[in-house]
């Protein structure tokens, strides 16, 4: 059995994909939200692509003058192509192109007007309120980095900079799999001894939040099936960039996802990890040919240890495997709310939710601290981190806090 820490854990799986190389695509915009960016993504105009009113006015050519004779009145999306003279005005609307004789802009409430003559009232600077062209960004210039998780905003701004569609690495696609004969469906009749498969509930969407194009499989950890659902495993796994296991993974006597993993020709990485909760745990590579690799994550049954490992181990995996360029977790410092009454021979990551109490963070843990606790997961949004050796927290100790995506 080979343990290691996290830290070491997370390198050995990073460097099994250091040769890893992404397919991509082309895809629309209204199917990039929440993609990873395969290239840099740049201007196709410079932005504005033409000199615009920041607020409904009148544009002039000169404004030596109090009076103006208004020649004309546009609104957003058309162009006033006739001269403007000394002594005129075009009205114009928040976002119009400013006529190309003209050299300011006064807001509509520095006017007073009668029929189709206005009088200026207040002073304003020659050149003021023109919107230059390229005022945020040049032709050419990269609006978003390769590596990005694309957000609506993000999704905006290239189409708004004239993307028509956009460079976006291929879904990862997870097999994602639960064991174990205790587990049974909602709708399933709950026999003495089981319990629902809450772990099916969790994971995939958390894949699916990811990016992740996930299939789902169950196995029964029945030793006489152990056969039958490795061949299973090995046809849904021939195209999966990363398998995620829950459960099996242990030492116990039917925990036989570590002799599936070998019999696909997985690597062993490492089988156990000193963190609680969360240390059952298993890691290796399948080697599909000289390019492409199949990593494998096998995490514990219990939905708070694998929970754990699902956020420390796999997230930062896929947010490479996807591409990302951010695979870290943001940390914040809290006040601890309650006194974490726990000896840490090992590191402990402590599962709760931080709130802002006076502009201070504060982290809560949750109730029950336990491997297998599974109602504490409804509200959780951080880890509280707690360092080897260190004694029990008082309440309002500093601590330390990854804040969960």
């Amino acid at each position: 059995m080979e343990i290691v820490t996290i830290t070491e854990a997370r390198r050995r799986l990073h460097g099994a994909l250091s040769s890893y190389q992404k397919e991509t695509e082309e895809v629309t915009p209204e199917a990039a939200v929440g993609r990873i960016t395969a290239r840099d993504i740049t201007a196709a105009h410079p932005y504005p692509p033409y000199r615009k009113s920041p607020f409904d006015g009148y544009a002039l050519c000169s404004h030596e003058k109090k009076g103006y004779d208004v020649i004309a009145t546009i609104g957003a999306g058309i162009v006033y192509k006739d001269p403007v003279l000394p002594g005129q005005a075009v009205r114009l609307m928040t976002g119009c192109a400013v006529p190309d004789d003209c050299d300011t802009v006064i807001p509509q409430e520095y006017t007073l007007r009668q029929g189709d003559r206005i009088e200026v009232t207040e002073s304003i600077q020659p050149g003021s309120n023109i919107i230059p062209v390229g005022e945020e960004c040049q032709e050419g210039s990269v609006i978003i980095t390769e590596g990005t998780k694309l957000t609506a905003g993000a999704v905006s701004a290239a189409v708004g900079m004239g993307n028509i569609t956009i460079p976006v690495f291929t879904k990862t696609k997870v097999l994602f799999l639960t064991s174990g004969r205790e587990l049974v469906l909602p709708g399933q009749k709950r026999r003495d001894g089981q319990i629902y498969n809450s772990n099916a509930y969790l994971f995939r969407p958390l894949l699916e939040a990811q990016g992740a194009e996930v299939t789902f499989y169950h196995v029964s950890d029945a030793p006489e099936r152990l056969d039958a659902e490795t061949e299973k495993i090995r046809q849904l796994s021939r195209d999966a960039d990363l398998i995620i296991s829950t459960g099996g993974v242990s030492v116990g006597l039917y925990d036989t996802m570590p002799q599936i993993y070998e019999r696909l020709g997985s690597v062993q990485l490492y089988n156990r990890i000193t963190m609680r909760p969360g240390s059952a745990s298993y890691g290796g590579v399948i080697q599909r040919d000289g390019v492409t690799r199949t990593i494998v994550l096998g995490l514990s049954g219990n939905p708070s240890a694998a929970f754990n490992a699902f956020q420390l181990l796999a997230i930062p995996i896929l947010r490479q495997v996807n591409g990302e360029k951010k695979q870290d977790f943001s940390i914040v410092t809290c006040r601890l709310s309650h006194a974490i009454q726990k000896e840490n021979p090992v590191d402990r990551f402590v599962q709760g939710h931080i709130t802002f109490e006076g502009g201070q963070a504060v982290f809560t843990p949750n109730t029950t601290l336990t491997s297998s606790a599974l109602l504490g997961l409804a509200q959780v949004n951080a880890l509280g981190c707690i360092k080897k050796g260190t004694p029990p927290l008082p309440e309002g100790a500093p601590i330390e806090a990854i804040v969960l995506p």
